[in-house]
């Protein structure tokens, strides 16, 4: 079925690429919902941009996986090797992106990476092969 694996630049200009890229890959392998998709993508990979990586002086990176899992959902993944999970006093958003990603997903996991930085995980519905 093949895996959707890119690296971005942790930049804002770089949100509207990522997304596109799964969002075609989403359509591409029977997504049910590709704007929620698009919406989540953009959400998470914004944070990445915002929050990951305040305090570095160059931008970091951000690690963006899809792939179709047979019977289980198509699963997104961003990684960021920033700051990690951690909550800022000082942050320009609102609070609401990650918990509005909780819901237009049918799963969804925020953990700490073992080396540094945090890992998002989506899933969201496929339609059946033989539906397709």
């Amino acid at each position: 079925m093949g895996v959707l694996a890119r690296r971005f630049p942790a930049q804002p200009d770089q949100v509207r690429l990522a997304r596109r890229e799964v969002v075609a890959y989403a359509r591409e392998h029977g997504a049910v919902d590709p704007e929620a998709i698009a919406l989540a993508v953009s959400e998470v990979v914004t944070n990445v941009v915002i929050h990951a990586y305040i305090d570095t002086a160059q931008p970091g990176s951000i690690e963006v996986r899809a792939e179709r899992h047979a019977g289980n959902g198509l699963e997104i993944l961003v990684h960021d090797e920033g700051r990690g999970p951690l909550p800022r006093d000082d942050s320009p958003g609102l609070g609401v992106g990650l918990p509005l990603v909780a819901r237009l997903s049918q799963r969804f996991r925020v953990e700490a990476r073992p080396g540094g930085g945090t890992a998002v995980s989506m899933v969201f519905p496929v339609r059946d092969a033989a539906a397709a």
